[in-house]
C-alpha cells in the first residue's frame, strides 16, 4: 500500500503520549464517498484500516490510520446547501453568534472549510465581511461564482497571512462539521489563534460522541473524520493553542452534535457555567472508559447477526430488497454489517449521487423515484439517521404495499 496514501500514527495527535489503545474496530472500507460513474467502474478502490483509538493520557478519541487528506478530497461532491433544513440552521446559527456574543455589523467572519458558502451567506444577509476557505476546488468555484469570497486551499499559515493582509484579523472564526476532518490539529488551531482579532472568537459545531453512540450511531466513523471530540478534549486541545473554551451548547443535528465557543486566553469574556455541567456529564458517562466501547461494539454485533438473519430469510422467499441513502455513513454501514450480497441497488434524492456506484461495492444508485416504478418489497433505510424525513416523504411507498427495515438503532421491520 502506498505510504504516501496511508500512514498509521502511534502517538497522540494532541499531547504526543504513546499510550494509544484501539477500542473500536470496524470492517476495512473505501474512501466512503468516492461514488464512481458508469466509466470510472475499472479504477482500483482500495480499502483502509477504520477503527477509533483513545490516548490514554489526554483522552483523545481518534482514528489512528490516516488516509491523505488530498486523496480524500480530491472528488469531493458533498455541497452543503443540499442538505435539507441546513440553510435555515445556518441563518438560526448566524444570528445567534452576532446576538448572543455582540459582533458588531461590518466584522469579519472567515469560515474554514466552507464548501458552498451555505453560512457565508447567511453572514453576508446580517451585515458581515465573509471569507471563506475551501480545499475542494469545484466547490470553491461554486461559491465563487455565487460571490461568495473563497479561498481554494487547506487552512496554512500562508492563508492567514493572506486574510490579514487583505481584511485584518478575523472577529468570528467558524468551523462547521470539519473540525474533526482536520489532520494536524493543532497546528490548525495555532493558525485560527494567529487570525482572531483580540477580542474575536472561535466557533466549532462537531458531532459529539458521547450523543450519538448512545443511539449506537457507529456510522458517522469514516475516513475523513479523524476525530470525535469531547467537551474535556477540546477545552485541553484549545488550551494548548492559546484559547479558552467560554461556552458549550448540545444541537440536535447528526444524531447528536455540540457548539463550541473559544477566546484568546484572559480576555473579555466570562466562561459559562454549562461548561463545568458537561465536563461532570462525560466523566459520569465513562465516555473515555474501554469498556463504553466494548459495550458498542457487543450491541453492534448483535444487531448486525439480527439484520443479517432476516435479510437471508427474505432474501429465501425471493424478496426483493433495496437500499436507501448514498452517503459517507452508509459506506461504512455496508461494509460493517457486511450487506453488499442482499441489496440490488441503492436509492437517494441527492441527484449528485443518482446513477453513479457506490464505492468499492459498486452497487448502482438511483433516483428515489425508482422505489415507485420498480416497486421492491424491502427497504433497508442505511439512512437510518433521517428515519422521521424519508418515511414522512415516502408514505406512498407503504401504501403500495412496501416495507421499511430500520437496522439501528434497535431493528425494526414496518
Amino acid at each position: 500500500m502506498n505510504k504516501q496514501v496511508l500512514r498509521h500514527d502511534s502517538i497522540c495527535r494532541i499531547c504526543g503520549s504513546d499510550k494509544i489503545q484501539t477500542v473500536l474496530k470496524l470492517k476495512d472500507t473505501p474512501l466512503e464517498d468516492q461514488f464512481v460513474t458508469k466509466e470510472q467502474l475499472e479504477i482500483d478502490q482500495p480499502v483502509y484500516p477504520l477503527e477509533l483509538a483513545i490516548c490514554q493520557n489526554c483522552g483523545y478519541l481518534h482514528l489512528p490510520h490516516i488516509v491523505n487528506p488530498e486523496v480524500s478530497y480530491a472528488d469531493y461532491v458533498y455541497v452543503s446547501g443540499v442538505t435539507v433544513g441546513l440553510r435555515n440552521h445556518y441563518d438560526e446559527y448566524a444570528e445567534s453568534i452576532k446576538n448572543d456574543f455582540q459582533i458588531k455589523e461590518n466584522s469579519l467572519v472567515v469560515d474554514l472549510g466552507s464548501n458552498d458558502g451555505s453560512m457565508l451567506a447567511s453572514f453576508k444577509k446580517i451585515g458581515m465581511k465573509i471569507q471563506g476557505v475551501e480545499p475542494a476546488a469545484g466547490i470553491a468555484k461554486q461559491a465563487n461564482e455565487a460571490g461568495l469570497n473563497t479561498i481554494h486551499g487547506f487552512f496554512t499559515d500562508a492563508t492567514v497571512g493572506a486574510i490579514t493582509e487583505k481584511h485584518g484579523q478575523a472577529d468570528v472564526v467558524t468551523a462547521n462539521y470539519m473540525y474533526a476532518n482536520i489532520d494536524n490539529v493543532i497546528e490548525f488551531t495555532k493558525n485560527v489563534t494567529s487570525l482572531l482579532s483580540p477580542d474575536g472568537i472561535f466557533v466549532v459545531q462537531t458531532g459529539y460522541h458521547p450523543e450519538q453512540f448512545k443511539i449506537k450511531m457507529f456510522d458517522y466513523i469514516y475516513h475523513e473524520h479523524f476525530s470525535y471530540f469531547s467537551v474535556s478534549v477540546l477545552q485541553h486541545l484549545f488550551d494548548v493553542c492559546g484559547l479558552e473554551l467560554i461556552h458549550v451548547k448540545k444541537m440536535l443535528p447528526k444524531g447528536g452534535s455540540i457548539r463550541v465557543v473559544a477566546q484568546l486566553k484572559g480576555k473579555k469574556r466570562i466562561i459559562d457555567p454549562n461548561v463545568k455541567e458537561i465536563l461532570l456529564e462525560e466523566e459520569k458517562l465513562g465516555i473515555e472508559k474501554t469498556e463504553t466501547f466494548k459495550k458498542l461494539g457487543n450491541d453492534l454485533d448483535d444487531l448486525k447477526k439480527a439484520l443479517i438473519t432476516n435479510l437471508k430469510k427474505l432474501k429465501s422467499e425471493g424478496k426483493k430488497i433495496i437500499g436507501f441513502g448514498a452517503s459517507h455513513s452508509t459506506t461504512t454501514l455496508l461494509y460493517h454489517f457486511e450487506l453488499f450480497e442482499f441489496l440490488e441497488y441503492l436509492v437517494d434524492d441527492n441527484v449528485l449521487k443518482q446513477n453513479k456506484f457506490s464505492p468499492g461495492y459498486h452497487i448502482p444508485v438511483y433516483s428515489t423515484d425508482k422505489l415507485y416504478t420498480d416497486k421492491p418489497e424491502y427497504v433497508v433505510v442505511l439512512a437510518w439517521q433521517h428515519r422521521e424525513s424519508i418515511l414522512k416523504k415516502h408514505n406512498k411507498f407503504i401504501e403500495q404495499g412496501g416495507h421499511w427495515i430500520l437496522p439501528l438503532p434497535e431493528l425494526v421491520i414496518k
